[in-house]
């Protein structure tokens, strides 16, 4: 549970801190891939409802910061919902299966 929560909040730190810098299409690639590692590392047997959770709060912690980014809320949960159709986030997935002792993709 530390690993988990240290993990969030580095996230929710980055988030924080590149939101202002770059345009969001820019960051967007890099946050695709923080969470593709994220569940290639911890996506083993037995660790979904663990990697879906991470999935939601990281949604939850980039619509926090995509409306923080002016005084005025421009991103709904819809409208990100919209862009997320255009621009997809990887899906929590189970990438090592400890079960069968084999290491194929499960997507």
């Amino acid at each position: 549970m530390k690993k988990f929560r240290a993990k969030i909040k580095e996230l929710n730190i980055w988030l924080k801190q590149i939101r202002n810098l770059v345009p969001t299409k820019e960051w967007w690639k890099i946050l695709q891939a923080k969470l593709r590692g994220h569940f290639q590392y911890y996506g083993v047997s037995g660790n979904f409802p663990s990697i879906k959770r991470y999935y939601s709060l990281a949604l939850k912690m980039v619509h926090k910061w995509l409306n923080r980014r002016s005084q005025k809320k421009s991103m709904s949960w819809s409208k990100l919902y919209n862009y997320l159709t255009l621009y997809p986030l990887p899906q929590p997935s189970i990438k090592h299966n400890f079960y069968t002792l084999s290491h194929k993709f499960v997507s």
